[in-house]
């Protein structure tokens, strides 16, 4: 009697675990295909932009490269105006920057509006409340440098990335190779 119940026990067991591990997942992991949706994500990106240009969007060639020649999406950078600054003249290279940021990668599934993994404030943006950073342009990133060099002061614009002028194919910090950067920036001054 007891031989028969460890066998039932067992034959139970050992179907219960088969038919779970032939259980198939749909499952798709933080960073899948990440070169492959980051890539598609700026395309998308770039087809709005593009659409819009004389509406609320910027598309900027990365700084250095020639203009008369014909460059892909991931040679440049894509920048919807939310507000428009008062200001006259735009930041240079060599110029230090006063501004409120916060960047973040693609929307993914445990990060439905992007993991934000830098930002000058906490919370939501708020231009009255928000203390501003002092930074160098020259110390960031290609498509970071290249957005806040054509603004001016007050400009509020969310900037999208390709990884190429980013981080590129490296790993930094809690950013995986091949993201799309996100900005919301807010120049707020510059000075020499």
């Amino acid at each position: 009697m007891m031989k028969s119940i460890r066998i039932l026990l067992f034959f139970t067991l050992s179907v219960l675990f088969g038919l779970t591990s032939c259980e198939e997942t749909t499952d798709v992991g933080e960073f899948d295909n990440w070169q492959s949706r980051n890539t598609q994500f700026i395309d998308s990106i770039a087809g709005v932009a593009r659409a819009n240009t004389y509406g609320d969007w910027e598309v900027f060639l990365a700084e250095g490269l020639d203009p008369a020649k014909q460059w892909g999406n991931e040679c440049y950078v894509y920048c919807q105006v939310i507000e428009a600054g008062d200001g006259t003249e735009h930041p240079l290279f060599t110029d230090s920057v006063v501004i409120n940021y916060s960047g973040r990668l693609i929307p993914s599934a445990t990060y439905p509006d992007g993991f934000k993994f830098d930002s000058s404030y906490s919370g939501d943006f708020n231009p009255s409340f928000n203390v501003p950073v002092t930074m160098p342009l020259s110390g960031t990133v290609p498509g970071f440098y290249t957005a806040v060099q054509n603004m001016v002061d007050g400009d509020i614009w969310k900037v999208y990335i390709p990884y190429q002028l980013g981080y590129g194919e490296k790993v930094s910090a809690s950013i995986p190779a091949c993201s799309t950067l996100i900005f919301d920036i807010n120049l707020v001054s510059f000075h020499h």
